[in-house]
């Protein structure tokens, strides 16, 4: 008698946790049409409370309206508080976002580093794009020290996750390297391959 209770007292929780998720989900997808519909100040109310909430993708959206001052007023500074909330949490539309905008901003503090942070972390989630452009940071020596090495392996995984440009750029740098840079970057590869998602 016990274990069915304790069953029942766990499909309670579980059954909420699910409804919250579907509710959550069904704002998100009102918000995005009233977005397309151009009712942008109730997408941008909408937005704000699931991103109060913790909703990642609507913190990114928030922060594009704010950035933009489509719905509200233009608010640079919020923006930037929601744009690196949703990075935070896993967004990587946010990381990639955070990195070019650190990367086109060289007034900011730290901004090299930042847009070297941002872009490592969307390529270490799977992002092809965060992992071509890792790959042309390493290549052009920008934010970090030129490592063809790191170059092509990162080129290599962006090609991997389904950029069809880092192909032949990979190419490119793979012709620059010496056979034991080679096997250097093809260990780290392999290693790089059992990392990621």
């Amino acid at each position: 008698m016990r274990l069915l209770n304790w069953h029942l007292a766990l499909r309670v929780p579980l059954f909420v946790g699910l409804l919250v998720c579907i509710i959550a989900c069904s704002e998100y997808r009102q918000a995005r049409s009233a977005y397309e519909a151009g009712d942008y100040v109730k997408a941008f109310q909408i937005f704000k409370a699931l991103s109060e909430a913790g909703d990642n993708q609507a913190q990114y959206d928030l922060s594009l309206m704010y950035l933009q001052g489509i719905g509200t007023s233009k608010n640079i500074e919020q923006g930037w508080v929601w744009m690196n909330r949703a990075a935070e949490k896993g967004n990587i539309q946010a990381m990639l976002e955070l990195g070019v905008r650190y990367q086109k901003s060289p007034n900011l503090e730290n901004s090299e580093a930042m847009a070297f942070q941002w872009f490592e972390k969307a390529a270490m989630a799977g992002s092809a794009a965060g992992q071509y452009n890792l790959a042309h940071l390493y290549e052009e020596g920008n934010q970090t020290p030129v490592d063809l090495v790191k170059a092509y392996v990162w080129m290599s995984l962006s090609n991997k996750s389904g950029n069809p440009i880092a192909q032949s750029e990979a190419k490119t740098i793979k012709a620059k390297l010496s056979p034991e840079e080679l096997a250097k970057a093809n260990e780290q590869l392999e290693a790089l391959k059992k990392q990621l998602p």
